[in-house]
């Protein structure tokens, strides 16, 4: 997990007058003050979210201070882009020199290099967190790579650095639709743009490349312009394709993971972060970290998922490994659902269309939820752990092998949920009749409320194995 802790069993306030009045008329929101202009940015947001009743007793702002920012790396950044560009960019810059620990490593020799970071904070879920902007790049073996965009700086004395950054994120965000209908989206006044997108300046950074991350013909110095963009909760999860160009990416994915889903991070961007830990850092208005959220993955045929982006996930059956609720797992495990059947064997609806292929139950189409989690307070089960001794379990051992090989790593009743909020088991095979038996990485958790779907995605079967292969992972997207 990345820095921060759970917040769901530590704030339970109401949003009122002193002694935590419950009547909703006696609530008090933060309005932005003319005059202010440090005024947080993310209070503002909840106000304009109008969050429900749940949501709001769980942070308290009655005792707030408005000057406090809730992604403080930002406000610490210098703001003097013209002063920065008109200088030599590898030796007078005088901001926050991240990722050197204090000294100055640059010289003229310096390879620079300028990119766009992108920052937006979800406040989709019970707690907020922020996910950055990526583009995908082709490489020449045909992987996709995830980076910052770069930005060609002009000198030019009509538009800033800033300005010109800014006009070049605002045709980032132009959807397709809006660029075939003619739109360009950089008709901006005060940051917005034909698609209401707004998007604030917030500094500018360097870093310089660790020694491990530098490849040849690759930049050493990596500036930085900073910007958010102002979140506009979506309707529903969107669907992406192996053919869109940017992507909402989580701090988890860059950091924990280094790959969307199967699709590789640069290492540079991963360096950045790990050696400049408050980029991935919010916290609430009294200072204290929040709990960071995890990826995970659903998968299941591809119209079910398509069923599930609008509606929500299922909780799980009872005779599930920890219980009637609600599961995710991470990318190769949820390719086990998302491409076949459970029991491996073909399907077909009541009305005789078939939707596998072949005769070990390959769906003709996968599909899988990506997902963020707030973990909260986990439970980890271990395989050499105490063994389930619920009914349910007992019984399926007797005449599941693999469940009576897996004993430990069960828990049918939920007595997890008394005292966690998730329970978590991992990758774990077993030899049972000349056979591999697979336990999927899980995780299990009891509120929905502490998950979100942000996409979904139609899987490519067509040359994957016919037979489930727990060694193959070249899974990619439609």
């Amino acid at each position: 997990m990345l820095p921060g802790f759970s917040s769901k069993n530590n704030y339970h306030h109401e949003i009122g007058g002193g002694g935590g009045a419950k009547n909703p008329k006696s609530k008090k929101y933060f309005h932005n003050d003319d005059g202010d202009n440090e005024f947080n940015e993310i209070l503002l947001q909840y106000n304009l979210e109008r969050m429900n009743e749940e949501q709001q007793q769980q942070y308290d702002f009655s005792h707030c201070d408005a000057h406090r920012d809730t992604y403080p790396f930002a406000s610490s950044l210098s703001k003097d882009t013209d002063a920065f560009f008109d200088n030599n960019t590898s030796s007078s810059y005088d901001g926050d020199d991240d990722g050197d620990d204090g000294e100055d490593s640059s010289n003229s020799n310096d390879v620079v290099e300028i990119h766009i970071c992108t920052y937006q904070i979800n406040t989709s879920c019970c707690i907020p967190f922020l996910e950055y902007l990526m583009t995908v790049t082709d490489e020449k073996d045909g992987k996709k790579v995830f980076e910052f965009p770069k930005f060609d700086y002009i000198s030019s004395k009509r538009k800033s650095a800033e300005k010109q950054a800014e006009e070049h994120i605002l045709k980032m965000l132009v959807s397709p639709k809006e660029r075939a209908d003619g739109t360009n989206g950089t008709n901006s006044t005060n940051g917005t743009n034909d698609d209401h997108h707004v998007v604030k300046f917030r500094g500018i950074f360097k870093h310089t490349l660790h020694a491990d991350s530098k490849k040849s013909a690759k930049p050493s110095v990596c500036i930085y312009l900073l910007f958010q963009k102002y979140f506009k909760k979506p309707k529903y999860a969107p669907k992406l394709s192996k053919r869109e160009q940017m992507w909402w990416v989580l701090t988890s994915e860059i950091v924990n993971f280094k790959k969307v889903m199967y699709m590789d991070i640069r290492p540079e961007i991963t360096d950045l972060f790990i050696r400049n830990p408050e980029i991935m850092r919010l916290y609430d208005c009294k200072g204290r970290p929040l709990e960071t959220p995890t990826v995970c993955y659903f998968g299941d045929e591809y119209q079910k998922i398509k069923y599930l982006a609008f509606f929500g996930l299922l909780k799980a059956p009872v005779k599930s490994s920890f219980g009637p609720f609600y599961v995710a797992t991470n990318f190769l495990s949820s390719m086990k659902y998302a491409c076949y059947t459970h029991n491996q064997q073909p399907f077909e609806l009541y009305g005789g269309e078939k939707i596998t292929s072949g005769k070990h139950g390959k769906y003709k189409e996968g599909g899988v939820l990506r997902m963020i989690l707030f973990l909260g307070k986990m439970k980890i089960f271990l395989k050499d752990g105490e063994p389930d001794n619920s009914q349910i379990s007992q019984e399926l051992a007797k005449t599941d092998k693999t469940v009576e090989r897996f004993l430990s790593l069960r828990d049918s009743n939920g007595n997890w949920t008394q005292e966690y909020d998730t329970a978590y088991k991992g990758l774990h095979f077993a030899s049972i009749n000349d056979d591999v038996a697979v336990n999927p990485v899980e995780w299990f958790f009891k509120d929905y409320n502490h998950s979100l779907v942000i996409s979904y995605h139609n899987i490519d079967t067509a040359d994957i194995p016919d037979k489930f292969d727990v060694d193959y992972a070249s899974y990619k997207l439609k």
